[in-house]
């Protein structure tokens, strides 16, 4: 019978462990039409006890349910009980076991009532298969009583899928994608035969021809197999068994069997234990590659061929050419027009129970998914395997966004014209171009929201700039009604592991630092990043409110008396502090941190009001607009009467071009660096503190061309070039966003592209699917794309493209100067190693 549990009444009759001791066991659930075990044993005696044993229930129909039974024990044994149940009903139930003599307990528990329910069975007609075979499945429907039902037909489901990677001798089989379920089949297995051919002309004249293999054995094809073979249904039958046969999948691995069934008067029956089912043959070769490779480079294709049967083999391993690679020389030579060989093949000894392995040097010369197609025969088996091979260009990828915000509030129509700048010396065939559209301005990021809200990790600075995104992605989306729950419970958790993560780079004075303790001091930077992304995330996890106030504890305690924050620290990555590093610039940056935790601001008046002073003494005459930018924010949030001067100051340091207006640090003039070429981060930090200000003071419109430059930055995903500058510039559009989404955009977009804008298509943005990122691909010669809007609202278009280029001179340059030793010979070769870094 089936025993879903087991209860245990015991007991001891003394404290003295040599005292009479008792065990009664049995199952906690009562069946119907079944037979009830009840095991009893006892200990400590010297006289065999007689235990009364009664069965009872209250049955929902009324009626008193009753089976009792004495049962002698012997001392020292265990007595077996078995109770038969007949039809009865649900109700409650209560198993009672009292001693009569030899030993004296009462005990009493309550049992549960399960409805007699059906179990599946399924057998093969065999262990193991080989590729290709016929395997006879027979699945027998069980009653409560293991015996084969014959009162009803029940449907019956068959699930079989790959039992994940299986090492045989040495040798992994499987795939690595993980377990799915409704998946087809590849079908028959496809025959492979080398045919003949008699000598070309042309660039086939002087290629290898392949023998006759006719008189050689068949060998199945193999392809890459699913991982659900079988999912089928079909009905028992009234005598509760059925048979079917089915071709196993050529792969070398195990599949495991389960099943269901189901009846109308008795439900959901299940198969108590999976069956495993094993493919397997004596012979079989498996090809081992990459995940991809450059095309141009050479690539070792090692094949492994496994011989299982009980006898030494050669084998002739061939491995077949479509005309996507070129076969290469393991020398020195070279060749200026490599020869299109349609194969090579090498012979190999395989030892019995063993494997050997033989590798082919190739030159992929095309782009994407490329077949390796394998062959090993021997005079007693062979098998043929087929795998892609994803080949990538060669070249460093470059990524361009070229992205435009159409206003269509005041008009009907908008339009944009787009030009794709690919250079010629661009790796041909790398060229990607797609367009995208949104009608929300954190469109991009919203769909990119499984990069954003990430798990935080690294140093002390490194892991609050993996922190600080999901306090932005749950404050924009939580003001928006967008916030869904699988979104917050991610973002929390995250926030949850980034908060005890920075504790550990915490100082015992309350300061951060970028590797806590380690570091002779805490960081002024960094200790006010920490208080004020804390004082952020306390709206969702609970932080404690003595680590923030300790940590502006020891900022206002390292203030100079001056009124400036000086760095008293080190911070091992400049890069992410943008432009906060010293002077006017670290102070403003270090009074917000004081400003946002508006519950200190009267304990820390003092401070506050000696940073503000400092500021507004050096500001006169300040050229640094990236420590204007900040200054001004941070005076804004201060109210401090000097607050319009300081704006209009940084209004003034503004650079405008048609309808966008941002801040920009000089470029020198013989500066080389490629990388100014791009958007730079101190320039898209900068200009996202100048929108903050703007909408602190409600200047909405007026922030519409600051976010129009801003959004042109933004890369694909939507973030910017590095950390900070994605952190500050995502929660300013985040806050524009949140004035600007009460609108809802019902747009219409054209767009036309190709020699006389000859081809094109469209995309519609309504209210339900204003967040979602609309993309097409575009022809990789587009160079040119006119935008066409119709509607109202606002609307993202973005066209991106990428291509590879061939690094010549790469910048910063890293150098690596291997040179040969005197001492090396043909069989030694030792090499003197001088590296690098040139930064001019």
């Amino acid at each position: 019978m089936e025993w879903l549990g087991i209860l245990l009444l015991s007991g001891i009759i003394s404290n003295v462990i040599a005292e009479p001791y008792y065990t009664i066991i049995a199952p906690k659930v009562v069946r119907p039409d079944s037979e009830y075990h009840v095991a009893a044993s006892v200990t400590g005696v010297s006289t065999p006890s007689t235990i009364y044993v009664e069965l009872t229930g209250e049955l929902d129909t009324g009626k008193i349910f009753n089976i009792s039974r004495t049962i002698v024990v012997e001392p020292y044994s265990t007595h077996i009980l078995r109770l038969n149940i007949g039809e009865t009903t649900p109700g409650k139930y209560k198993l009672t076991a009292r001693g009569l003599s030899g030993i004296d307990f009462y005990k009493s528990k309550d049992i549960e009532y399960v409805h007699k329910s059906y179990s599946v069975f399924i057998q093969t007609d065999r262990a193991i298969y080989k590729p290709g075979h016929k395997v006879m499945f027979r699945c027998i429907i069980l009653d409560s009583r293991l015996r084969p039902s014959i009162m009803r037909p029940s449907d019956v489901y068959v699930i079989n899928w790959i039992a994940g990677p299986e090492i045989l001798e040495g040798r992994i089989t499987g795939s690595p994608h993980g377990v799915s379920t409704l998946r087809p089949d590849l079908g028959p297995p496809v025959t492979h035969r080398l045919a003949t051919r008699p000598p070309l002309a042309g660039p086939y004249a002087f290629s290898r021809i392949p023998p006759p293999v006719w008189n050689k054995p068949r060998v199945f094809l193999m392809h890459d197999i699913l991982n659900t073979w079988l999912f089928t249904n079909f009905s028992s039958g009234y005598n509760g068994k059925t048979e079917l046969r089915r071709e196993v999948p050529h792969s070398i691995t195990s599949w495991v069997l389960t099943a269901f069934s189901v009846n109308d008067a008795h439900g959901l029956g299940l198969i108590e234990e999976p069956r495993k089912l094993k493919v397997f043959k004596p012979f079989f070769i498996s090809v081992d590659l990459p995940y991809s490779v450059i095309r141009g480079e050479i690539v070792s294709i090692q094949i492994v061929v496994f011989n299982y049967m009980n006898k030494d083999l050669t084998a002739e391993v061939l491995l077949t050419n479509d005309g996507q690679f070129d076969f290469a020389e393991v020398s020195n030579e070279v060749h200026d027009v490599p020869k299109l060989e349609l194969y090579r093949r090498k012979k190999v000894d395989v030892k019995a129970n063993s494997g050997s392995s033989v590798s082919f040097m190739i030159i992929p010369r095309e782009l994407g998914y490329i077949n390796i197609k394998a062959t090993a025969n021997s005079v007693l088996a062979g098998d043929s395997v087929e795998h892609k091979l994803l080949v990538n260009a060669e070249g460093e990828t470059q990524y361009k966004n070229k992205a435009v915000l159409l206003d269509l509030r005041n008009a009907e129509q908008a339009n944009a014209n787009v030009t794709i700048d690919i250079p010629n010396n661009a790796v041909p065939g790398s060229e990607i171009v797609q367009i995208s559209a949104v009608g929300d301005v954190l469109g991009p990021s919203i769909q990119n929201l499984a990069n954003l809200i990430k798990m935080p990790f690294g140093c002390g600075e490194q892991n609050m700039l993996n922190f600080v995104p999901n306090i932005v992605v749950l404050n924009y989306l939580k003001n928006t009604n967008q916030l869904t729950q699988a979104v917050q419970s991610k973002a929390l958790k995250y926030l949850d592991i980034g908060y005890q993560q920075e504790l550990t780079y915490r100082h015992t004075d309350g300061s951060f630092s970028a590797f806590g303790m380690s570091d002779p001091s805490g960081s002024t930077w960094l200790t006010a990043f920490v208080a004020k992304s804390f004082k952020q995330a306390a709206e969702y996890i609970a932080i404690e409110d003595r680590i923030i106030t300790e940590a502006l504890q020891w900022l206002s305690n390292n203030q100079a008396s001056n009124g400036s924050f000086p760095e008293v620290g080190k911070v091992s990555h400049r890069d992410m502090q943008g432009g906060a590093a010293k002077g006017l610039a670290l102070t403003a940056y270090t009074l917000i941190a004081f400003l946002e935790n508006e519950e200190s601001v009267g304990k820390y008046r003092n401070t506050i009001n000696k940073a503000v002073d400092y500021i507004v003494r050096n500001m006169e005459g300040l050229n640094d607009t990236y420590a204007l930018s900040l200054c001004a924010y941070a005076l804004n949030l201060a109210k401090h009467p000097y607050e319009t001067s300081a704006f209009n100051f940084l209004e003034s340091k503004a650079v405008t071009n048609q309808d966008l207006k941002w801040w920009s640090k000089p470029i020198p003039k013989d500066n080389k660096n490629p990388h100014y070429s791009l958007p730079r981060s101190v320039d898209v930090e900068m200009t996202s503190y100048a929108l903050l200000s703007y909408l602190k003071r409600n200047l909405v419109t007026d922030a519409i061309p600051v976010m129009k430059w801003l959004v042109k930055q933004r890369n694909t995903e939507g973030g910017f070039a590095s950390t900070q500058d994605t952190v500050i510039g995502l929660q300013a559009l985040a806050k524009l966003a949140e004035n600007l989404s009460k609108n809802t955009s019902s747009v219409e977009i054209t767009y036309k592209y190709g020699e006389g804008e000859g081809q094109g298509g469209y995309m519609n943005i309504r209210g339900d699917n204003s967040i979602i990122l609309q993309k097409k691909m575009l022809p990789t010669k587009t160079r040119y794309v006119n935008i066409t809007a119709k509607g109202k609202g606002f609307v993202l278009v973005q066209v991106s493209y990428q291509y590879n280029l061939n690094v010549t001179g790469a910048f910063p340059l890293f150098t690596l100067d291997p040179q040969v030793d005197k001492n090396s010979n043909a069989n030694h070769l030792q090499l003197s190693i001088c590296s690098g870094y040139v930064f001019v």
